[in-house]
Parts: structure tokens; C-alpha cells; sequence
């Protein structure tokens, strides 16, 4: 009897490591067996940067996407940050050295981070873990991190540098670091420079001293001037970031979203349904007819709801609470989702919304109330299916299942 109630007592800690362990080695497989290493545009910019220039060498690895055509120069039109972070590895290794590195570090920290943060909020050990294997794992983080897209590595990578702001304010709220952290953050992807609104909430609610708000927007705004500078030197212009001269700006299929304007509210529906709504597809056994083969599902590349990539999130609806900070993380979240939910590329070629990786820490944020001040059984369970849904289907918008060993 007291052996039945010793395994039951230790059955989530033997499933997070099975879970666990079967998400390290499936995270080795995406990035080994499911990946190649074709996508070289944030490698060759470290290269470039490492000879003092900005623009693109123009040689048989230029990239097809991902990259701005101005008078003739190539460019990439993300922040700098990441390709700086590469220039080690790029010193030592070359140009052969796999960016999706980046995705690997994002999954690393961002596990550490939640887990620490989990921690604050009166957590225990297990349940931070818990949770931090449904943020990498049961996220669009996951998929982000694996695949050799250097948009993806770069949307993976603001995750853990805004999840550091996030943990500095409710650990020892040491300004100056959260303004580097934002900084970082905006030197990585521009629309990042939003995730500001939080903190600048926290100010009205008397949380944080003027003085504190000062010292973190110092970093904050020296960030948007060298990156304004940046854009000057490279597109003569203090505000453009190269998006306009993305050389596949007008390729079909988004060209006909493009007919709409770049950035208009009409885009507004066609982000919400991918991000509320869309399923994945079925997966055909034959041209006519309606029959599945296995494994069943095949993910749409326009998307896939929020439900299916991160079912935890289904608590919000199940069991919604709120503490002082659900306001100031729910202005944030939207703060960051109007430019991404009102742009014409809802993310094409994707595994679910990554565009949600701008807002995922604050939803993050506005999540821990309904899951304190302990996870449930129905928690637990909504973890674990997101975990091997994200497991089993990330790669499946390319036709393959590495985990299945289909390729």
C-alpha cells in the first residue's frame, strides 16, 4: 500500500522526465536528421561583420528570402544582435557554422528563465519544471527554435531576452539590466521595443519610482537610436528596416495579401483566424476520397491556432483568475500584437502563429493566475498533449515526422 501511494505520489515527476528526455532527443533529431543547413543569412552577415561591413556578400550562399535588395546591396532586415551573437562561432568556425544554434540557446534559457520565474510566483520545483517544459516544448518556441529559418531563429531569440526583463522586475528589479534586456530585445527585432509598455504600466500603478523608469528607458532608447542608425546606414533612412525590400516582398502566395495594403486593419481577420481558429489538416491516404493515413495530421504552412500548439492556454477559458498584473500584461500583449496582427504576411510557412513569439511571455504572464498555486491533473494533461503534439507534428509543413522516423 505504501509503495502504491509512493508511485503515485512520484508519477509526475517519472512522466516530466520521460517527457523531458524524449523532448531532448527529439529536439536532436529536428536539428540533425529533419534540418540542413541551407539557410545562411544571419552566418554570413557575422562573417561580413567580422570584415567591418554590413551588406551581404553576393556569392552562391545568398539566400533567396529573408533579406532586403537596396541599390544593389543585400541586407538582413532583422536587428543586428543575433548575427553580433554569431561572430565567435563564425570567427572559429566560418560560415559553415549552423545558425539554428541561436534556437537552441532560445530553448536553453528560456527553459532556465521560466523555470526561475515560476519560482517567484510561489511555485514548487516540480511545477516550475513542469511549466517550463510547456514553454519550450508546448510552444511555437519549439518549432521557431529547430527549423533553419533565420526569421524563426530571430523570433526565437527575443523570447529569452524579454523573458529576462520579466524576471529582473519580479526578482531584484535592478533597472539598468532590465533596460539592457529590452534593449537586446529591440537590437533583435524591432517590434520588441513595445514589450516597454509594461514596464511604463508598472509606473502608473506606482510599482516602479520614476527614477527606476528612467534608468531603464536609457538603454531602452539608446537601443532604437543605433538601430535607427543602423537603418540609416544601410537604407538611408532612420525608420526603415529593409521589410520594404524583402525580395520576395511580392512572390505568390503573398502577393495577393499584399493587394491590401503592407500594413492595414483589413489583415486584422485572416491573423486572428490563424491565430484563434485555424486547425491543422487531415492527412490523406489517397487523391480521391476522405481516408487518413497515419499519423493523421498534417500542419496547414498558414498557421495553426494557439490551442493546438500550447493547449495549457485553454485554462485562461477553463479556469480564468487574475492577480495586479493581468492588466499591465494584457495591454502589453495587445501593445505587441497590433503590428504583427495588422501586417500583410501572417507568417507563411509556419507551425502555428509564430508572429505570437513577440507577446508569448507576457500571455505567459497572464497564465500563472489560473494555473496557481498548484498545477492540476487537467494542467498536467494539457501539458503533455501540447508537448507531443509540438513533438510530433513541428516539421510535418515540410511533410516529415522525425520523431516517427518518416521522412
Amino acid at each position: 500500500m505504501n509503495l502504491f501511494l509512493h508511485l503515485k505520489k512520484n508519477s509526475r515527476v517519472y512522466l516530466f522526465i520521460f517527457l523531458f528526455l524524449l523532448s531532448l532527443f527529439t529536439t536532436f533529431l529536428y536539428v540533425t536528421a529533419g534540418q540542413k543547413n541551407w539557410d545562411k543569412s544571419l552566418v554570413l552577415l557575422s562573417e561580413q561583420f567580422l570584415k567591418g561591413k554590413i551588406s551581404l556578400p553576393i556569392n552562391e550562399y545568398l539566400p533567396i528570402g529573408d533579406i532586403a535588395d537596396y541599390k544593389y546591396n543585400f541586407y538582413v532586415y532583422f536587428g543586428p544582435l543575433p548575427s553580433i551573437l554569431l561572430m565567435p562561432a563564425v570567427a572559429v568556425f566560418g560560415k559553415e557554422f549552423p545558425q539554428y544554434f541561436i534556437g537552441v540557446f532560445s530553448l536553453t534559457v528560456s527553459f532556465i528563465v521560466v523555470y526561475l520565474l515560476s519560482r517567484k510566483f510561489k511555485f514548487d520545483k516540480l511545477d516550475s519544471l513542469w511549466l517550463s517544459l510547456f514553454f519550450v516544448f508546448s510552444s511555437v518556441l519549439f518549432s521557431s527554435s529547430v527549423m533553419n529559418i533565420s526569421a524563426y531563429q530571430v523570433e526565437a531569440l527575443g523570447v529569452p531576452l524579454i523573458l529576462f526583463a520579466i524576471y529582473e522586475y519580479f526578482s531584484r528589479k535592478r533597472p539598468i539590466l532590465i533596460g539592457l534586456f529590452l534593449a537586446f530585445a529591440v537590437l533583435t527585432r524591432f517590434t520588441l521595443m513595445f514589450s516597454i509598455v509594461f514596464f511604463v504600466i508598472e509606473f502608473f500603478k506606482k510599482r516602479l519610482s520614476l527614477k527606476q523608469l528612467a534608468l531603464i528607458l536609457i538603454p531602452f532608447l539608446l537601443s532604437i537610436l543605433l538601430l535607427g542608425l543602423y537603418n540609416q546606414r544601410r537604407f538611408h533612412s532612420f525608420f526603415e528596416t529593409g521589410y520594404s525590400y524583402n525580395r520576395i516582398l511580392g512572390a505568390f502566395p503573398l502577393s495577393e495579401n499584399l493587394k491590401h495594403g503592407t500594413v492595414s486593419v483589413s489583415h486584422v481577420p485572416a491573423n486572428l483566424y490563424n491565430f484563434l481558429i485555424k486547425s491543422p489538416d487531415p492527412l490523406l491516404g489517397q487523391k480521391h476520397g476522405f481516408f487518413l493515413k497515419f499519423p493523421y495530421l498534417i500542419a496547414n504552412p498558414w498557421g495553426m491556432a494557439i490551442w493546438w500548439t500550447s493547449p495549457l492556454f485553454l485554462m485562461l477559458i477553463i479556469k480564468f483568475k487574475k492577480n495586479k498584473y493581468t492588466l499591465p500584461a494584457i495591454l502589453t500583449t495587445f501593445a505587441l500584437a497590433i503590428p504583427v496582427f495588422t501586417y500583410y504576411s501572417i507568417g507563411f510557412v509556419q507551425f502555428g502563429y509564430r508572429y505570437a513569439l513577440d507577446f508569448f511571455p507576457f500571455l505567459f504572464l497572464l497564465l500563472i493566475p489560473s494555473l496557481s498555486p498548484k498545477l492540476s491533473k487537467t494542467a498536467i494533461a494539457l501539458i503533455v498533449v501540447g508537448v507531443l503534439f509540438n513533438l510530433i507534428y513541428s516539421d510535418s509543413i515540410f511533410g516529415i515526422y522525425p520523431l516517427l522516423n518518416m521522412f
